[in-house]
């Protein structure tokens, strides 16, 4: 019986990305009415199943955000910035490529 219970969590559990509290609360019912769970655990089943369906649905979000974050194009900003980088590197280049006394004389 609890093998049962466990794995039927499971299942709902994955699908409580689109279950809302009411679909819940008919699921632990109708787990109450075929004796799985006690009258007075319902409570507390459908809160344990409610907070792990927030959590999974966090976590997604999360991972959501970071491939989206991975795969985005550069902003504006970021393209400004790296121009800005290889104008700062090439006149640094080219002032180290300069023979010795040309480096002098273009620092006075």
């Amino acid at each position: 019986m609890v093998t049962r219970f466990l794995e039927r969590s499971l299942l709902f559990g994955l699908g409580l990305l689109t279950v809302t509290r009411e679909k819940v609360v008919q699921f632990v019912d109708k787990m109450v009415e075929e004796g799985e769970i006690r009258a007075e655990e319902a409570p507390k089943v459908v809160e344990k199943i409610i907070a792990r369906g927030e959590e999974e649905r966090e976590a997604l979000r999360k991972m959501v955000r970071q491939e989206i974050e991975r795969w985005a194009p550069p902003s504006r900003q970021d393209v400004e910035e790296l121009k800005q980088k290889v104008d700062e590197l090439t006149a640094r280049v080219e002032e180290l490529s300069r023979p010795r006394g040309r480096r002098k004389e273009a620092e006075e």
